[in-house]
C-alpha cells in the first residue's frame, strides 16, 4: 500500500479576527478547570481565550459554543449532515463525511465539502475499516449499523446489501455505477446502488501510529480526523498537519471556515491517560445475561463517546456493577475526570460513579441520570496511593440504559500539596 505524507489544513478567519457576533468557546483544562469566552488567539505555545492566557500544555480541549446557546447544550460533537452522505469510518476511530467518488487498488478518492477550492482527497485503503454509503437519517438505524459493524470479524471483504444480505470476497473496485468483488464464485458486478455497506477486511487494516503529541478535531458535518497539534500560518491562519488524508491533486493545503471547526482534543502532555494504561483488573457482575466487559475510547452502548452531543476521542465506556483497577507506581500525583451516561441511552439509566483509593471511597457521584449534565471528578489527591478502582454501581432501575461513561480519566503530575 502507498504511504501518504502529511497534509497542511489551514483554518482561517476565526483566530484573532473580530467580528459582530463572535462564536464563545468553551476551554478545559487537564485539571478540569472551566474557562468560557472568545477564542481571541492561539499560537503553537498558548491561547487566549476571553481575559485568560493559557499555556497550550495545560489545555486539555477546546470546544466552540454559538453565542446564542448561553448555558444550552454544547455543541462539541457533531455527526454527518443528514440523510445521503457516505461516511468513510478509518481505523482508530477517524471518520470523513463526504461523497465517495471511487475505490481503487490502494486508496479511496472523496470529495469532502469543507475546504475552500479544494475537494478531491484520497485515503489509503489500509487505513480504512468500512465505508458507509448512505448513513441512516435515524440515530437509532446509526447505532444498530455501528454496533453490527463492531462485531464484524470476518476475514474478507463483506458487501452489506440494502435488502439485508451480504456479499464476501476480495473488493476489486468501486466506481460510480458498479461495485466488482472477487468471490469464490467468480467476479460480480453489484450496482452501487444496491450497496449500503462495504467492511473492508480487518486483517489487512494497519492501526494508526498516535505517539507523541497530536490532537482529535471535530468538524461540523460530523467528520472526526487526527492531526498534529495546530501551529498558526501566515495572517493568523490555522495550521494542522493531516496523515490520513492527502489531496487527490497534489497540492499541500487548503483552507477551512472557522465555523466548520467544533472541538479540539489535546494529547500527548503530560498527562497519562488511564485508556491507555491496561487495568490489574475488570470484573463485571450482570443483572442478567453476560459479562459486558469495560470497553476503551468507546460507549458500552456501541460508537464513540458522545455525551449531550459533545465527542469525547478518550475514555471508558462501563455498565453498571463494573470496576476496574489499576496499579499506581507514585509518578502521577493527581487524578481527574468527567463522569456522565453518555448519549447512546437516549436520556435512561440511573447509575452512581466511584473513585477508590486503595480501596477506600475518595469520590463518589450520587446518583447520576442520562438526562444529567457531566459531572466534574478531582483533583483527587494520589499520594501514597498504590491502587486506584473506578467503580459503576446501581442506580434506582438495575442496569436498564446504564450506559456509563469515564471522559478523559488522567493522571496528573505533581509535588507536595499544591493542586495542579
Amino acid at each position: 500500500m502507498r504511504a501518504t505524507g502529511g497534509l497542511l489544513l489551514i483554518l482561517a478567519g476565526s483566530i484573532g479576527v473580530a467580528s459582530a457576533d463572535p462564536p464563545l468557546h468553551q476551554v478545559e483544562t487537564v485539571a478540569g478547570e472551566q474557562v468560557r469566552g472568545v477564542l481571541s488567539a492561539l499560537t503553537k505555545s498558548e491561547l487566549v481565550v476571553g481575559t485568560t492566557r493559557l499555556p497550550i500544555a495545560r489545555v486539555l480541549r477546546w470546544d466552540r459554543r454559538e453565542a446564542s446557546e448561553g448555558d444550552k447544550r454544547i455543541s462539541g460533537s457533531s455527526r454527518p449532515t443528514g440523510h445521503g452522505r457516505s461516511l468513510v469510518m478509518m481505523v482508530g476511530g477517524d471518520r470523513l463525511a463526504c461523497d465517495v467518488v471511487k475505490i481503487g487498488e490502494e486508496d479511496i478518492v472523496v470529495r469532502w465539502s469543507l475546504p475552500v477550492g479544494r475537494h478531491d482527497w484520497r485515503v489509503p485503503l489500509e487505513q480504512v475499516r468500512a465505508v458507509v454509503l448512505d448513513w441512516p437519517q435515524d440515530v437509532k438505524s446509526r447505532r444498530r449499523l455501528l454496533s453490527r459493524l463492531d462485531r464484524n470479524r470476518q476475514a474478507a471483504d463483506m458487501l452489506w446489501l440494502r435488502g439485508g444480505d451480504r456479499l464476501t470476497g476480495e473488493l476489486r473496485r468501486m466506481t460510480q455505477a458498479t461495485v466488482v468483488l472477487a468471490t469464490e464464485a467468480g467476479e460480480r458486478h453489484v450496482p452501487r446502488k444496491a450497496v449500503a455497506l462495504v467492511a473492508l477486511n480487518p486483517e489487512l487494516q494497519v492501526v494508526a501510529d498516535r505517539r507523541g503529541q497530536f490532537v482529535r478535531v471535530a468538524f461540523a458535518d460530523g467528520s472526526r480526523l487526527t492531526c498534529g497539534r495546530p501551529t498558526v500560518g501566515v495572517r493568523e491562519r490555522l495550521v494542522l498537519a493531516l496523515s490520513s488524508l492527502s489531496a487527490a491533486g497534489g497540492t499541500s493545503g487548503c483552507q477551512v471556515a472557522a465555523s466548520a471547526i467544533r472541538s479540539v482534543q489535546y494529547f500527548g502532555g503530560q498527562a497519562v491517560r488511564l485508556s491507555a494504561r491496561p487495568p490489574l483488573q475488570t470484573v463485571h457482575q450482570p443483572f442478567l445475561g453476560n459479562s459486558r466487559p469495560a470497553v476503551v475510547n468507546r460507549s458500552i452502548g456501541g460508537g464513540a463517546l458522545v455525551v449531550r452531543n459533545r465527542w469525547t476521542a478518550d475514555g471508558l465506556g462501563m455498565s453498571s456493577r463494573t470496576r476496574s483497577t489499576w496499579a499506581l507506581d507514585g509518578t502521577r500525583r493527581w487524578f481527574c475526570a468527567r463522569v456522565a451516561i453518555d448519549d447512546t441511552a437516549a436520556g435512561g439509566g440511573d447509575v452512581v460513579f466511584r473513585v477508590k483509593l486503595d480501596g477506600r471511597t475518595a469520590w463518589t457521584s450520587g446518583s447520576v441520570t442520562g438526562r444529567d449534565r457531566p459531572q466534574q471528578v478531582g483533583p483527587l489527591d494520589l499520594y501514597g496511593t498504590t491502587r486506584l478502582t473506578l467503580e459503576v454501581d446501581y442506580g434506582r432501575r438495575a442496569d436498564v440504559g446504564d450506559h456509563a461513561a469515564w471522559l478523559e480519566p488522567r493522571l496528573l503530575p505533581g509535588s507536595g500539596r499544591k493542586r495542579p
